[in-house]
């Protein structure tokens, strides 16, 4: 019976289906790539890759599509990783941050989210790349996953406000925007959150890919997009679930009796 419970208390047999499809996808995709040779993952990166110089160019090498396919890749880019490490490090941090929002938001909203702030990381990125000149096509599903981490920053360091099986994610009060710059964790976790990504950023490299397949850098401006847009658009989705008291579970008793 022991083993039994400590086997359920495991993150990966804890995390919501819609996280574990999520990586499966991801890992799918990136076992093709690895395995399908070195001509396949050429095309893979040209059909899929996010390639900045569709938007303001003629493209490399006039790529075929123009900006329409551009569209598609803002999302489909999140789809393949520049190496088994990128690959890793996006699946730790997906189970860790994605199985809390997916919980709070449910599979729907959670895609939604986990969607838009790749969106967003793939504008960022695009906007430097125009500004920079640095044209180098843009894999990876950091963008999303940086926006799941920032959408759990909003609660994660909140009380536990009432007891409910999963009251680690869903008992912990949504903070406001303007509440995150006075908690000093909250603040914390962005600061080392920003340095991790500066340092690796600059000098790892597990992000971008050429269409040869070699990794060269992480596109560290397109996590800050997708942190930004998951930390603003959870207030959006969440619909607070009810207190056992029958009030919203994201404020305490009294506040709520005192507002109907």
């Amino acid at each position: 019976m022991k083993k039994k419970e400590q086997s359920e208390n495991q993150p990966i047999l804890r995390a919501p289906p819609v996280v574990l499809i999520l990586l499966a996808f991801l890992l799918g995709f990136h076992l093709l790539s690895v395995f399908g040779g070195s001509a396949l993952r050429v095309e893979l990166i040209v059909a899929l890759g996010l390639f900045p110089a569709r938007f303001f160019s003629e493209g490399l090498g006039g790529l075929p599509g123009g900006w329409v396919q551009g569209v598609v890749n803002l999302f489909s880019h999140s789809l393949l990783h520049g190496s088994w490490t990128h690959l890793i490090l996006n699946g730790v941090w997906l189970l860790a941050f994605g199985s809390p929002v997916a919980k709070r938001l449910g599979p729907r909203k959670f895609m939604f989210l986990f969607m838009v702030c790749i969106m967003f990381g793939g504008f960022w990125q695009i906007f430097v790349a125009d500004v920079s000149g640095y044209l180098v096509p843009i894999i990876g599903a950091s963008g999303g996953v940086a926006g799941l981490m920032g959408a759990a920053s909003r609660f994660a360091f909140s009380d536990v406000r009432w007891l409910d099986p999963n009251a680690q994610q869903l008992g912990r009060r949504l903070l406001r925007l303007s509440d995150v710059p006075r908690r000093r964790p909250v603040m914390l976790f962005i600061a080392i959150w920003l340095i991790m990504n500066l340092t690796f950023g600059l000098l790892g490299p597990y992000g971008m890919a050429d269409p040869g397949g070699s990794a060269i850098n992480i596109a560290w401006v397109a996590h800050l997009g997708g942190f930004l847009a998951g930390i603003l658009l959870i207030g959006l989705l969440e619909k607070p679930p009810l207190s056992a008291s029958g009030g919203p579970g994201h404020v305490d008793y009294g506040d709520w009796k005192n507002r109907k």
